[in-house]
């Protein structure tokens, strides 16, 4: 009962001051819809800087699959595409899922067999339309033009060298290249808009801010006069903990949900099938932050250095994960706390993969977890 009290306590004290939150929600509403306006017809292209990434699997040991591999990574190809192998044409999807391909092309293991004509090239791209899409058709056309000559010549000679690719792809391979997006032609995947990429990011950002929430709250059980008091009282320190934090990640949560839902009947933005896998991943994030802003001034001791460095998380982990500007970091961006709920996110919504975005909620629950024992010890050191 003291922690429900303690949870109804903290979401009293935000919710005095609704203004304050109304302008925040408005604020970043008008944000996702300028930058999904502006970007909406360059969203593709600011994707398709420098080199298109295909992933690809090999599955066939004879000598057409032989002529395909050396025909892949042939000079022509690799001077336009970045080559990522894969298993199988789930860990391609599973690379498109995490925006790291924007094709996977298949080679069934029977591609050598002659008793199963035609030898198809299976292509399944992230998008139907942008510049990399057109660099990867133009590559798998020139692709299945070069591969029939050096058929011709692994015939004559038993060699599988590749020495140019032809600009000019024959029209009758077309039939052998079988194309397949994976947003359009299976229901359950869809393409990023511009317009659903700022949500995202956007609600992450606003979710990121929820440290204020934890800072202001945490400043007020370990600092100064009060803080003292608190700690001589008969409230026991984890009651506090528990139930200011989840009081605090509910008040967050609720801003998240609020903006989700505008996006969705006012933007438009499809939110995907499976929105209890969404709303979670927004529940367990805000958490995150609650106790990150906790941590901070559990930490640092010093409310004017937790909001320093809660500002420094906020547009710094929002940045390297490309909430502002469509950019790849690369591993730095898993210092952002918002890496692994957008991962999640565009893995359930875009991608259909509920195990993966389970997975990122997992790894987010352990970095609660280990924000909880971080901030135990701290507050230990404070009260010695």
């Amino acid at each position: 009962m003291n922690i429900l009290f303690q949870m109804f306590y903290a979401v009293k004290r935000i919710i005095m001051n609704p203004k304050a939150i109304l302008i925040n929600l408005l604020t970043y509403a008008i944000i996702i819809l300028i930058l999904g306006s502006v970007f909406g017809s360059t969203y593709d292209i600011q994707r398709s800087l420098g080199k298109v990434t295909i992933a690809y699997a090999n599955l066939d040991s004879g000598r057409y699959g032989a002529i395909f591999d050396a025909v892949l990574h042939s000079n022509d190809v690799t001077q336009l595409a970045e080559l990522k192998p894969v298993k199988s044409l789930d860990d391609g999807k599973v690379l498109i899922n995490k925006d790291k391909a924007d094709a996977i092309i298949y080679i069934s293991d029977n591609f050598s067999d002659d008793r199963d004509p035609p030898h198809v090239v299976n292509v399944y791209l992230s998008t139907e339309y942008g510049v990399p899409t057109l660099v990867v058709k133009n590559i798998v056309s020139s692709l299945t033009n070069l591969m029939n000559t050096s058929s011709v010549i692994y015939n004559i000679t038993g060699q599988t060298e590749v020495d140019a690719m032809s600009s000019e792809p024959q029209k009758n391979n077309e039939q052998n290249v079988k194309e397949q997006s994976l947003t359009s032609s299976n229901s359950s995947l869809q393409a990023t808009t511009a317009m659903g990429y700022y949500s995202i990011a956007m609600i992450l950002m606003l979710l990121l801010y929820g440290q204020e929430y934890g800072i202001f709250m945490a400043s007020e059980d370990y600092l100064g006069t009060l803080g003292n008091r608190m700690r001589l009282s008969a409230v026991k320190p984890y009651v506090q903990y528990i139930g200011k934090g989840l009081g605090l990640s509910l008040v967050t949560f609720s801003q998240g949900v609020i903006l989700l839902l505008l996006t969705k009947y006012v933007y438009g933005v499809d939110w995907g099938n499976h929105i209890i896998v969404v709303l979670l991943t927004l529940f367990i994030l805000s958490i995150l932050v609650t106790l990150l802003g906790m941590m901070l001034v559990i930490i640092t001791r010093s409310i004017e250095k937790a909001q320093s460095l809660s500002n420094f998380i906020t547009l710094g982990g929002t940045f390297i994960v490309g909430g502002f500007v469509i950019v790849d970091f690369g591993s730095l961006a898993y210092l952002s706390p918002s890496y692994y709920a957008k991962t999640a996110l565009f893995n359930v919504i875009y991608g259909n993969q509920v195990e993966q975005a389970l997975i990122n909620i997992g790894v987010m629950i352990l970095i609660c977890v280990g924000l909880v024992l971080v901030s135990l010890v701290a507050s230990r050191r404070t009260v010695e």
